[in-house]
């Protein structure tokens, strides 16, 4: 999961919590969550943001050309991207926390299964 957010947007906020609990949850069964701030002033909003919310995934800086790649023009973005590297879906504004949980739950579900294919 690759999230594209900042310390000044308020649905960012709110998603980042939901973020760190499907990490908790799914980790051991292969999820993995990325952030991405946007904040102009990169570290110096991001370092203290992250150590008062106790994020629990990796997050690094980028910028609009990085957000442009994957056309991205506003926040918050999220993707989900599968085991092969494809964007499996791109939800822009606020996710519905249950509706995107599922979404996880499915993909992993599936990427599991090739697994025991092979």
């Amino acid at each position: 999961m690759l999230d594209f957010w900042a310390t000044w947007c308020e649905g960012c906020k709110v998603e980042i919590p939901w973020y760190m609990d499907f990490q908790k949850k799914y980790k051991k069964i292969g999820l993995a969550v990325v952030g991405v701030s946007m904040d102009e002033d990169g570290w110096k909003s991001v370092t203290p943001f992250l150590k008062a919310k106790k994020v629990n995934y990796p997050v690094v800086v980028g910028d609009w050309d990085l957000a442009g790649r994957f056309g991205i023009t506003a926040l918050p973005v999220t993707l989900l991207i599968d085991r092969d590297g494809k964007i499996a879906d791109l939800h822009t504004g606020m996710v519905d926390k249950d509706a995107f949980e599922s979404e996880i739950q499915i993909l992993l579900k599936e990427s599991s299964s090739k697994k025991s294919d092979k």
